[in-house]
């Protein structure tokens, strides 16, 4: 058995050296933080989800900045968008279907009245079937009540 893993880690080891990767950097507890531009750290704050009040669709006002933000580069640096509607569990699930489309029209309506294409907005709606927290407790409901923003850019 300890030939067969000696063998195994050998191999590993000669793989990551003849592909040029340092073995010391790969057994190193001091890895360096992936870096992040500047313009790929703003783009992942423009695509953070935006969330909701119980049982509304409209936008709330702390997001217009990032939303018009997000239109400008959309329009400058040749962007499509997808805005995925999510709600959370309480209420029926054609209702919830309903408010989570309307979530996401909400967010392409804003970005058309910024100048965005609308060819370049698709909007999904989900209901309450893609929870990314528990529906059991007020946080957890909260942050399943969102528009999921994604970015592709357009060659």
């Amino acid at each position: 058995m300890k030939t067969k893993t000696g063998t195994l880690v050998l191999a590993f080891l000669l793989i990551l050296a003849t592909a040029g990767v340092s073995i010391s950097s790969v057994l190193s507890d001091k890895s360096k933080p992936p870096v992040v531009s500047k313009k790929a750290g703003r783009l992942l704050v423009l695509t953070k989800n935006l969330e909701y009040d119980t049982d509304k669709p409209s936008i709330r006002d702390n997001y217009y900045k990032n939303l018009d933000e997000l239109a400008n580069t959309i329009k400058e640096d040749n962007y499509a968008v997808s805005l995925r509607g999510h709600a959370d569990s309480r209420g029926r699930y054609k209702y919830n279907w309903v408010l989570s489309d309307n979530r996401a029209i909400s967010v392409k309506d804003y970005l058309i009245s910024k100048g965005v294409k609308e060819n370049r907005i698709v909007t999904t709606p989900y209901g309450s079937t893609v929870p990314v927290a528990t529906n059991k407790t007020p946080e957890g409901r909260q942050k399943n009540r969102r528009v999921e923003i994604e970015l592709r850019k357009i060659n």
